[in-house]
Order: structure tokens, then C-alpha cells, then sequence
């Protein structure tokens, strides 16, 4: 049973004749008599009394069309309501992030100056309310599989000293030379994973002598001598660096990758697309300056 078929029921036993119900609904009257007698079939009950082009409805068919009118109303309603959640929640987007990043509120401030009608939610790795909860976009260090993947920047990842401690001019430093210094740490983050794990690779046992979420505090730190930090080079736009001096890995540079992801499916809905064009032109303005 299908709602077409259910339609097609009441008008015809509106207009009780199959003719006129035809040229309403634009089918054929073979077609159009064919579904209201699979219907009938289907329900083992005749709801028609005919005769020859002319119907009506007998006892059961007006049962019938009263519950059939009553349940379709039901249907158009929630198909309207449907629609306007769907305006509504078009306009309303989530962002979700690994961890908390600099860059932020910068972002928002663009998004806002050029997608004023968008509103922007944000949702942060391990402390999402509902793990099931939905999101529309996802910044991460790695692609997401079957998910499209805007890659946002490539950025080095360099070592902070004290600038009153730098002695040596060629502003670059081996992973072993670390273990001179107290390592001052973000708290568990993916820049923090992918460091710890580089040194281990390297043989340096990593050990933080203090750990703390705050970059202000990490580079004030560093800056009055009290240790090292790691620092990437684009995405702690505006943390304050004054006091101290930065230096590459060596023998090679390390980087990492910044992604923007969202499901194909996400990305038909409305203004993804316009979203993902500018959150990749702020990236590219934010290595530009």
C-alpha cells in the first residue's frame, strides 16, 4: 500500500467516476482503475458499490476514507514540519575540533563577516554531552576515510628557548639536545601525541617538568627560563612569543598537516560548501600574514 495509491482512493471517491478522477490526478484510467483494485485486493474488501463508469463508496469504503483523509492530513503535516526543522538547522552548523586551537576565534569572526546568516556551534574531542552527537565539520591532524578532506595548511613545529639562553647561531637543534632542557607541555592534544612520539622514535625519553592547556602560560614560561616548548607555526597565531627565540629540528624540519572533513553527505546540504570555501580562505590569508 502506498500513499500515491491512498490519494488516488479519496479522489476518486470524491468524484465517484473514474474518468473525471483520471484527467484530476493526470493518469491513465486503466492505470488509475488498476491501483484502486490492487487496493481493494490488498485490503481483502471492497470499498467501491459500481456501476458501469460511476462508483460509490459502500460502508467500508467510507470508514475507510475517513481514517485513510485523517491519517494523510498526518503525513502532510509532519512533512511540512520536517521541511522548516530542515530550514532552520540548515542555517545552524557544528564544528568540531581536536582540540582547542588559537585560531578560533579568528575564524568565528570571519565566518560571521561572511556568512552572517550562519549560526556556529562548537564541539570539542572527549567533551561532547553525546558521543552520538552530530556534527558538520571536523579539523584534524590525519584525513578522515570515505569523508572529503580540505587540506587547510602544512606548518613546522619548532622548539621555543629562552631567548636570554640562546647561544648558538645556526638556530637549529637535534632531538637528543632536548634532554638538556625541562620540557614545558601542552596537556594531551594531538600536537603533544605526535612530538612525544617523534622523541621516542629518536630515543629521547620525553618527561614534562610542567604541563598546562594555556600557550600564554607555556610561552611565559619559556620565556622566564624555566624550559622548552614546542610550538607549530601558524595555528598559535597571537600567542605571544616576545622573550623567547625559535628554532628548527634538525637534520630534518618537523610538520604536521591541518585537515578540514565532512561527510559527502554533509557537504549537499546548504551553505556547506559555501562554509568549507571560507574556512579555506581564512587558511590561506592566516599563512599569507
Amino acid at each position: 500500500m502506498r500513499l500515491l495509491q491512498l490519494n488516488y482512493f479519496l479522489n476518486v471517491a470524491v468524484t465517484q467516476n473514474i474518468s473525471r478522477s483520471a484527467r484530476t490526478l493526470n493518469v491513465s484510467q486503466p492505470s488509475l482503475s488498476r491501483s484502486i483494485h490492487d487496493l481493494e485486493a490488498e485490503l481483502g474488501v471492497p470499498l467501491f458499490t459500481r456501476n458501469g463508469h460511476s462508483l460509490a463508496l459502500n460502508d467500508a469504503g467510507r470508514r475507510f476514507a475517513i481514517q485513510v483523509r485523517a491519517g494523510l492530513n498526518e503525513v502532510n503535516h509532519a512533512v511540512r514540519d520536517l521541511h522548516r526543522f530542515s530550514e532552520i538547522n540548515s542555517n545552524q552548523v557544528t564544528l568540531r575540533f581536536e582540540s582547542s586551537t588559537a585560531v578560533l576565534p579568528g575564524l568565528l569572526e570571519r565566518l560571521d563577516s561572511e556568512l552572517p546568516m550562519i549560526h556556529i556551534h562548537l564541539m570539542q574531542n572527549g567533551f561532547e554531552q553525546d558521543r552520538l552527537h552530530h556534527y558538520d565539520f571536523e579539523f584534524t591532524t590525519k584525513p578522515v576515510f570515505n569523508n572529503r578532506n580540505f587540506h587547510l595548511l602544512k606548518e613546522e613545529i619548532i622548539v621555543r628557548f629562552p631567548k636570554a639562553h640562546c647561544k648558538t647561531s645556526d638556530m637549529e637543534v637535534h632531538p637528543e639536545e632536548l634532554v638538556k632542557w625541562p620540557l614545558i607541555m601542552t596537556e594531551s592534544n594531538p600536537l603533544r601525541d605526535q612530538m612525544t612520539s617523534m622523541l621516542q622514535q629518536a630515543g629521547v625519553t620525553v618527561r614534562p617538568s610542567f604541563v598546562t592547556g594555556d600557550r600564554q602560560t607555556i610561552l611565559g614560561l619559556v620565556r622566564a627560563g624555566q624550559g622548552i616548548c614546542f610550538m607549530p607555526q601558524y595555528s598559535w597565531a597571537g600567542t605571544d612569543v616576545s622573550g623567547t627565540v625559535a628554532y628548527h629540528f634538525a637534520p630534518q624540519k618537523v610538520f604536521r598537516d591541518i585537515y578540514l572533513s565532512a561527510t559527502e553527505s554533509t557537504m549537499r546540504l546548504p551553505y556547506r560548501s559555501e562554509i568549507a570555501d571560507a574556512i579555506q580562505r581564512y587558511f590561506v590569508d592566516l599563512v599569507a600574514d
